[in-house]
């Protein structure tokens, strides 16, 4: 899910190894009432390099309604024409807007509005919109619209199978046992009739712990572990818009579980996750899918001001049919109808899928708020059918660009 994936990011720049910090800016204070504002603008330039290989040793089709088109083993399409573009990640351009207010005995109220840019067609949205009752050195308890805890689990910035944003939920956290953080959640439905509502939410819940030991004075070591399980009405419809159950690429139950382990000495980190997601479809093909996944991330920090990270990671995903049914490579029957399709643009079809991302980063601050800097990434999709190599997907992305926090 792209919320997902934006709140992955979130999690990653935050994981960035500096001294740097933004402060929040206070624009009023009195009688206990706070009123603060936060963000960041972050612009770069970008040029994505994406290109698609066909593997397999039989001709295959791109699409089974209109205008498909066949390919041969050794097909190669760039999807990318490797143009230099001015634009913004998903979520790195961001503003939080907070009020709080002190209560007695220690407790505390705060709201929050947040707002996020995504450069694709969605544009402006909310980010977060949630209220948090919190008592000094014990924990909290928050409702509404928020990231969750469960997305600072893992910690290399590749792959996770937790839920890590939720657009309705209840969220618990303890804090008073020091460097120990316990959170839970309970999602609640996204629609007042999920029976009739598009692929909506169901409901959900989580939990997640981390715990950071102090070896030494520079020195320390971080073990985190959450699960998550959510519900959903995969209800969708057809190209006339007519509602037909079809699960194949929403699972009706997810679950997730993660778990890493951070260690960090002076300037230096490494970080380990690993992972598995088990997805039920109960779809008209696919039945059931496991994911498996395990990153490594090391980081230095050169100056006060320059580090680099570079993470790696591998997630393979295994599918379990119907019984019954058998995905084969694209064909046409001598009567002209297509007969069951492993297109080459629907990985979700796939008996197996191998997924590899890798990156390399470096930042410098010309100030504390002011960073410049440059990424790599690295994206590929192998995807598999009666066990041999059907198609590759290679994705390069390089960005260079300027953040701007206050």
């Amino acid at each position: 899910m792209k919320l997902k994936a934006l709140a992955l990011f979130v999690a990653v720049a935050s994981g960035v190894i500096s001294t740097q910090s933004s402060a929040v800016y206070n624009l009023y204070k009195k009688d206990g009432l706070s009123l603060d504002i936060n963000g960041e603008v972050n612009v770069h330039f970008k040029n994505d390099r994406e290109q698609f290989t066909y593997q397999y040793d039989q001709p295959g089709w791109t699409s089974i309604t209109s205008d498909p088109r066949q390919l041969v083993t050794g097909t190669y399409e760039e999807r990318t024409d490797r143009r230099t573009r001015l634009g913004q990640d998903d979520g790195a351009s961001w503003m939080d807007i907070r009020g709080s207010q002190k209560l007695p005995q220690d407790w505390r109220v705060t709201g929050t509005i947040g707002f996020g840019y995504a450069d694709s067609d969605t544009g402006l949205y909310l980010n977060s919109a949630n209220l948090a009752f919190d008592k000094l050195n014990v924990g909290s308890i928050s409702l509404g619209r928020q990231y969750l805890h469960t997305g600072y689990v893992t910690r290399t910035g590749t792959f996770t199978t937790l839920d890590t944003f939720s657009g309705a939920s209840i969220r618990t956290d303890y804090t008073a046992i020091p460097n120990l953080h316990l959170s839970a959640y309970y999602s609640t439905p996204s629609s007042s009739d999920v029976r009739r509502n598009s692929n909506s939410d169901v409901e959900g819940w989580g939990a997640s712990a981390s715990y950071r030991y102090p070896l030494a004075d520079n020195q320390s070591i971080r073990v985190a572990a959450g699960y998550s399980d959510s519900r959903a009405n995969p209800q969708l419809v057809n190209n006339n818009n007519v509602p037909q159950r079809n699960g194949n690429q929403v699972p009706v139950d997810s679950k997730g579980y993660a778990g890493s382990v951070e260690y960090r000495h002076g300037n230096f980190l490494a970080a380990v996750d690993a992972g598995r997601g088990e997805d039920d479809l109960s779809g008209n093909v696919i039945d059931s899918a496991k994911t498996d996944f395990v990153g490594v991330k090391l980081g230095y920090q050169f100056t006060p001001r320059f580090s680099m990270t570079a993470g790696y990671g591998q997630q393979e995903t295994k599918r379990k049919n119907q019984q019954g049914v058998t995905v084969v490579s694209g064909s046409v029957g001598a009567t002209g109808i297509w007969q069951n399709v492993a297109a080459a643009y629907e990985p979700f079809l796939f008996p197996k899928t191998e997924e590899t991302r890798a990156y390399i980063r470096g930042d410098y601050y010309l100030r504390d708020n002011v960073r410049l800097y440059g990424r790599i990434d690295s994206v590929e999709l192998q995807h598999e059918l009666d066990g041999k190599d059907f198609a590759n997907l290679e994705n390069t992305a390089y960005r260079a660009g300027v953040s701007f926090t206050f």
